[in-house]
C-alpha cells in the first residue's frame, strides 16, 4: 500500500472543520499531521475536538519534514502571504478560495510555484463531485443538443437577518460575520459555478459585471469599516460560444440553481456544493400546448432526474457537509504521486480569481473586461468518463 500523503492545516476556523471532517474519507492517501492557528484559543479548541497535534508556530509546521502538502484555511486576506511562506518552504499548497484577492496576486503565487518546481491548487473541490460530474457527462452526451446559455444563482437570503450568530462549526467556532461580509459574497461563493463552467466549456473570454452594496449596515455586533458588494451579476462569455450569466447575492432570497440551456433541453442543479443533489432534464416546449402549460405549469410533466455517474460516495448527517471538502486535496495528492497535472492546478486557480475578481469589482478593468488567464483542457473524473 502505498504510503498517505503528510498534509498540514493552518487556520483553525469555521471552514476547517469541514476539511476534519472529511478528510477520513481519504485516509488511504491522506493524513493530517497537525494544524495551526495564529489564535491560541482556536488552535486548542481545533485540537481538542478532533484530537490532532497542535504546532506551536507556523515556522514549525512548514519545517515539519512530514508535511508535504499545507492546506491554507486562512481567511482571504491571508491566502497570499501564508501560501507563499509555504512555497517559500518547499510544500504544496492547496488553498482555500479565493487563491487570492486580486489577479496580480494569483499570478505571483503562480510564478513562486513554478519556481521552485511545486504544485499549488485551490478550493472549490465541487467540481469533482458526483453531481458536478453528471452534468458535465450529459452535456457531454448532448443530452441537451448544443449548449448556448447558463443561468446561475448564488442567492443567500439575507444572511445579516438571520440567526448566524448561533452557528458554530463542530469545534465550536462560531460562523465569521465580520470577515464574510467584507471579502464579499461573490469572492466566498462565484467559484462553486466558475469551476464547472470553466471546465465543461473552457476559458472565460470576456466579463461584463455590475456589483453594488445594497444594504451598507449589516446590523453586526461591531461596525464593518469597508463592507464589499452584496451583490453582483456577470455575463460571461466562454471561448466555446456558451454565455453565462451569474448572479451572486446575500439579499435576495436563497437559490443556488444552476441551468444549462441548449438547443434540445435544459440540465439543472438545485445545489452545486451538494455532491449528492439530483441533475434534472427538460425537453424544449415546442408544439402550442406544451408552451401554454410551460408558461402556466412550469413545463409538461416533470423534469426527469438522471442517473448519477456513479453513487455519492458522501452519506450527510444533519448538519454535515453535504460536499466532500478534501477531495480537492486528495485530488492534488494523487496528481503528486502519478506526476500528472492537478484537475485544479494553478493555471486553473489563477482564471477562476480573475474572473471573480473582475465579477465583485467591475470598475477596476475595462467594460467589457478581456480574461487574460487560461489553462489546459480539464479532464472529468475517470469514473466520469
Amino acid at each position: 500500500m502505498t504510503e498517505p500523503i503528510g498534509v498540514a492545516i493552518v487556520g483553525c476556523g469555521y471552514i476547517a472543520d469541514a476539511y476534519r471532517h472529511c478528510l477520513p474519507l481519504h485516509g488511504e492517501s491522506l493524513r493530517l499531521r497537525g494544524a495551526f492557528d495564529r489564535d491560541s484559543a482556536r488552535l486548542e479548541a481545533f485540537c481538542r475536538h478532533w484530537g490532532e497535534r497542535a504546532y506551536g508556530s507556523l515556522e514549525a509546521l512548514l519545517a515539519d519534514p512530514e508535511v508535504a502538502i499545507v492546506v491554507n484555511a486562512t481567511d482571504p486576506h491571508n491566502h497570499a502571504p501564508v501560501t507563499l511562506a509555504a512555497l517559500d518552504a518547499g510544500k504544496h499548497v492547496y488553498s482555500e478560495k479565493p487563491l487570492a484577492m486580486t489577479r496580480d496576486e494569483a499570478k505571483a503565487l503562480r510564478a513562486q510555484a513554478a519556481a521552485k518546481n511545486l504544485r499549488l491548487a485551490a478550493a472549490p473541490c465541487n467540481l469533482l463531485g458526483e453531481s458536478a460530474q453528471t452534468l458535465w457527462k450529459a452535456v457531454r452526451d448532448g443530452a441537451i443538443g448544443a449548449p448556448r446559455l447558463v443561468y446561475a444563482e448564488l442567492d443567500d437570503g439575507m444572511i445579516h437577518r438571520a440567526d448566524y450568530r448561533n452557528w458554530l462549526s463542530r469545534s465550536g467556532k462560531p460562523w465569521p460575520a465580520h470577515g464574510e461580509f467584507e471579502i464579499g459574497c461573490t469572492f466566498e461563493h462565484a467559484g462553486y459555478v466558475l469551476t464547472l463552467l470553466c471546465a465543461m466549456f473552457g476559458p472565460a473570454r470576456r466579463v461584463t459585471a455590475f456589483s453594488a452594496l445594497l444594504v451598507a449596515d449589516k446590523q453586526t455586533d461591531e461596525p464593518l469599516p469597508h463592507p464589499a458588494p452584496d451583490f453582483s451579476v456577470g455575463l460571461i462569455e466562454f471561448d466555446g460560444g456558451v454565455v453565462a450569466r451569474v448572479t451572486n447575492s446575500v439579499v435576495a432570497p436563497y437559490d443556488h440553481r444552476l441551468r444549462v440551456i441548449g438547443e434540445e433541453g435544459t440540465l439543472e442543479i438545485r445545489e452545486p456544493w451538494d455532491y449528492a443533489c439530483p441533475v434534472t432534464r427538460r425537453g424544449v416546449s415546442q408544439g402550442r400546448l406544451a408552451r401554454y402549460l410551460e408558461r402556466r405549469l412550469g413545463g409538461l410533466g416533470a423534469a426527469k432526474p438522471l442517473p448519477m455517474v456513479r453513487p455519492p460516495a458522501m452519506k450527510p448527517k444533519r448538519g454535515e457537509p453535504t460536499m466532500d471538502f478534501a477531495r480537492g486535496i486528495a485530488e492534488l495528492a494523487e496528481a503528486i504521486r502519478a506526476s500528472r497535472p492537478t484537475r485544479l492546478d494553478a493555471d486553473f486557480a489563477v482564471h477562476i480569481a480573475e474572473v471573480t475578481e473582475m465579477l465583485q469589482y467591475p470598475e477596476r478593468f475595462p467594460r467589457p473586461a478581456l480574461v487574460e488567464s487560461a489553462f489546459a483542457p480539464i479532464a472529468p473524473m475517470d469514473w466520469a468518463r
